[in-house]
């Protein structure tokens, strides 16, 4: 009997026990829904006549606030351009969001991570002929998308626009004609050029001209129709970590494209008959504007700029991209000369390692504070 009434006493602990660990288990998995993170296919139809095999479905990542699943509230929408070769998913903000969710009481908002690769590495988030319209993607497919499949403030008051390196640039570059989409704009260590640095970096040698030059020949007798398979095998034999062919013929589509060329590409450079190579200035001029051209692209679009409730620069003063920070710099004086309001933070730390806690100390701030909420 006694082991019987033992044998009772334990079940009904054990029970205990296993409700216990259910409750607690549930409380676990509904904190984990709560600050949940997937990657979503979406369709993306303004990519579709690109002419280098990049998918007309592409991923995002999407982040949903602590509240998101708990209310029927409506929220804002910061959107996310990831830089030069990284895609969507490969470097999530995870940690900064979350713990920025987790320990700030200021307004909450959806973050959305976009994708810009495609086979040269990115896209620059620009439109093209050859990689695609991503600018086109970016503000309409994605924007169209989140706002009718997430609960979302469907309004440019309710919009951020961020990003890094490449996507620090391409949010510059969206921002400046796009205050009608977004009203918030955090540019992070971005892609922009006081002057030729960059461009003279990817052609540091007669070497590099000459790979694109041998690429061109192997290219130019192959028809419209072949060309995504044909240019996708033959640059599989270069060493992507080695070469810098694949930064050239990113930055090629995206702000010189030429479909009359081999490549769908014009070349700042030319091979003259000794075998030297000489700049092809009016093509220069393309290739610098893409992420420089900066005292054009205020006066044109100085009317855009002041629409903004928050128009933001980082950049760390050890950034080892070259002319990044100068061009960051260059770029807010230009804005303080024209009285465009802006504000900026410099930091001690390169092109990578402050990331993180920029968004979490500066980007998302702003944000909050910033964007309209429901509330």
């Amino acid at each position: 009997m006694r082991l019987i009434l033992r044998y009772m006493k334990n079940r009904h602990q054990i029970k205990s026990l296993l409700i216990l660990f259910l409750f607690v288990s549930g409380i676990l998995a509904a904190q984990d829904q709560d600050s949940s993170y997937s990657l979503v296919e979406i369709p993306a139809p303004s990519l579709k006549d690109n002419l280098i095999g990049t998918n007309d479905i592409q991923k995002i990542g999407v982040y949903l606030p602590p509240s998101y699943s708990g209310s029927g509230e409506l929220f804002p929408v910061v959107y996310f351009l990831n830089g030069y070769t990284v895609e969507a998913g490969e470097y999530p903000k995870t940690e900064a969001f979350y713990s920025y969710m987790k320990n700030s009481e200021k307004r909450e908002f959806i973050l959305i991570e976009l994708n810009g690769h495609n086979l040269f590495e990115g896209s620059m988030y620009t439109n093209s002929p050859v990689s695609g319209n991503w600018e086109d993607f970016i503000v309409r497919d994605v924007v169209t998308y989140v706002d009718g499949h997430y609960r979302t403030l469907a309004k440019r008051e309710s919009r951020g626009i961020t990003g890094h390196s490449m996507g620090g640039g391409g949010t510059i570059n969206i921002s400046l004609k796009h205050p009608d989409v977004f009203s918030v704009v955090y540019a992070m260590s971005p892609a922009v050029l006081a002057n030729d640095i960059l461009l003279n970096g990817m052609f540091q040698n007669d070497s590099i001209l000459v790979h694109v030059q041998n690429l061109s020949k192997k290219m130019a007798k192959v028809r419209d129709e072949d060309f995504a398979e044909t240019l996708q095998l033959e640059l599989k034999s270069y060493d992507r970590k080695v070469t810098s062919i694949f930064g050239i013929l990113a930055f090629g589509s995206a702000f010189s494209p030429d479909l009359s060329q081999p490549l769908k590409i014009a070349f700042p450079f030319k091979r003259n008959p000794d075998g030297n190579f000489t700049k092809v200035e009016e093509i220069h001029k393309k290739w610098v504007a893409g992420f420089g051209n900066l005292e054009e692209k205020i006066k044109k679009y100085r009317n855009n700029l002041i629409q903004f409730k928050k128009f933001a620069l980082s950049c760390g003063y050890q950034d080892e991209m070259p002319g990044l920070f100068e061009g960051s710099v260059y770029f807010s004086t230009l804005l303080k000369e024209e009285k465009i309001p802006h504000s900026t933070c410099w930091y001690t730390g390169n092109h990578t390692d402050k990331v993180s806690e920029q968004l979490m100390n500066e980007v998302f701030p702003a944000m909050s504070e910033y964007l309209n909420g429901e509330k």
